[in-house]
């Protein structure tokens, strides 16, 4: 290298694509993964016991792509998959490509500048970016959903409160972190990916982000991740992996004011369903309304009023949050359900439909708004939304 010439750092990187009767879309996300403008090392497939064409279409490519290769194998889940593609790898960055979703040309170049960009003492563990949902036919269906860096301890704590979607697909790892890590934990089914980044920000890695769509994740039919009800398992094997007490020794060391820490611990309580507790804290905190926290404050404790069954104090609650945001929709689900049985059938219409205008893609209105239709009188058979909503909700099958 001549004197002034600025040496750039070249990484290696291997795809690790798990696949199980993938055959309808895997040539597409070779494709995508292909047309990089920063090429990757290899790409290996790891068929996960097709019972389809997937392990047939993938030798068929082979034939054009050096780089592709495919190990086949017996049905064990797509985290065995990828701790194999990992041990077979020889890159230093390991990017993860579900066999059904799509990424932007550039993504890899991007995740690399970033990557070059914190310099040679690099502490970056694993980059991932903003996506959006595409459907069978690769239509966009969402806006972008969007997400954060996470950095050690507040990163773990921000991750399982937010309960953020890093999905696998698109992250690209520093492949000698996962193996400090000893892989993905191939006894968790459905939360596998969530379960390392924690494990991850846990040992203090750093996983960065960029604000931008290069990520596009399919939603079809046979996606198992589509169901809401999948998701809420997987919350909850992750809450019971680590239990209460070590996830509020990890909050209360947060540089965060006093007020945040309790407020997040409240609804850590609620996730556990420690309702009288969470009541109490509550009710021994001053928070002005004028206070950026107050809507929070006010819904931690009317889900705590619902689940003590006193829903007129509940509804107080409700109804003083849209005071200050009428926009809040998980207050205006809930104030419609009880709108509803109280036989205020116009007024709760006028809540759900409002909070669809908001969320089209918000299901326990869609639902609630269903069984008012059909004159639903019985409180049991409503659903209330237990937490706060994500600024843009995720596409959901009704599983």
């Amino acid at each position: 290298m001549k004197n002034g010439e600025i040496c750039i750092i070249r990484y290696d990187v291997t795809v690790v694509m798990p696949a199980y009767n993938a055959e309808d879309f895997i040539e597409l996300a070779i494709a995508s993964i292909k047309n990089q403008t920063y090429p990757v090392k290899e790409i290996i497939v790891i068929d996960d016991g097709s019972t389809d064409s997937t392990y047939e279409i993938v030798k068929e490519l082979m034939k054009d792509h050096k780089a592709l290769k495919i190990i086949k194998q017996d049905n064990k889940g797509a985290s065995a998959a990828r701790n194999i593609g990992i041990s077979k790898s020889n890159s230093e960055w390991l990017l993860f490509m579900d066999a059904d979703d799509e990424c932007s040309s550039r993504l890899i170049e991007i995740y690399i500048k970033e990557i070059r960009k914190s310099g040679k003492h690099n502490e970056i563990s694993a980059v991932y970016s903003a996506y959006q949902q595409i459907d069978e036919q690769s239509t966009i269906i969402s806006t972008v959903l969007r997400g954060e860096k996470f950095t050690g301890n507040e990163g773990f704590c921000n991750i399982i409160k937010r309960n953020t979607i890093i999905s696998p697909s698109g992250v690209l790892v520093k492949k000698s972190a996962i193996i400090e890590m000893n892989g993905f934990n191939t006894s968790i089914k459905y939360v596998e990916d969530v379960d390392l980044w924690t494990r991850l920000l846990g040992n203090n890695h750093i996983i960065e982000y960029i604000d931008e769509p290069l990520s596009f994740i399919r939603r079809h039919s046979s996606n198992i991740t589509s169901s809401m009800g999948t998701s809420h398992e997987a919350e909850k094997v992750i809450l019971n992996q680590y239990g209460l007490e070590i996830i509020k020794e990890k909050l209360f060391s947060r540089d965060y004011s006093p007020l945040e820490n309790i407020l997040d611990y409240a609804d850590f309580l609620l996730r556990y369903k420690e309702w009288s507790e969470c009541l109490e804290l509550l009710n021994e905190l001053v928070v002005e309304k004028t206070s950026t926290y107050y809507i929070t404050y006010s819904f931690l404790r009317s889900i705590c009023h619902v689940e003590h069954k006193e829903y007129g104090k509940a509804l107080e609650l409700y109804e003083d949050i849209l005071t200050i945001n009428p926009e809040h929709g998980s207050s205006l689900n809930n104030a419609g359900v009880l709108y509803s049985v109280n036989g205020l059938q116009e007024k709760a219409k006028e809540a759900l439909l409002r909070a669809l205008q908001l969320y089209p893609n918000y299901l326990d209105a869609q639902y609630n708004a269903q069984l008012i239709e059909n004159c639903e009188s019985e409180l049991s058979h409503y659903r209330f939304t237990m937490r706060e909503l994500r600024p843009v909700l995720l596409s959901y099958s009704t599983d």
